[in-house]
């Protein structure tokens, strides 16, 4: 049953740290789509 819960948290702290980068990643790319085209008109 320990092996269970341990799995089982060890996989919801997996998700949540996949969901964390992914998150932070989608914020840098949008970040350099919003930078990108500003560049060219300064």
């Amino acid at each position: 049953m320990k092996k269970l819960l341990c799995g089982l948290l060890a996989l919801a702290f997996s998700l949540t740290s996949l969901n964390v980068l992914a998150c932070s990643g989608d914020k840098a790319k949008d970040e350099k789509q919003m930078s990108t085209p500003s560049k060219p008109k300064v």
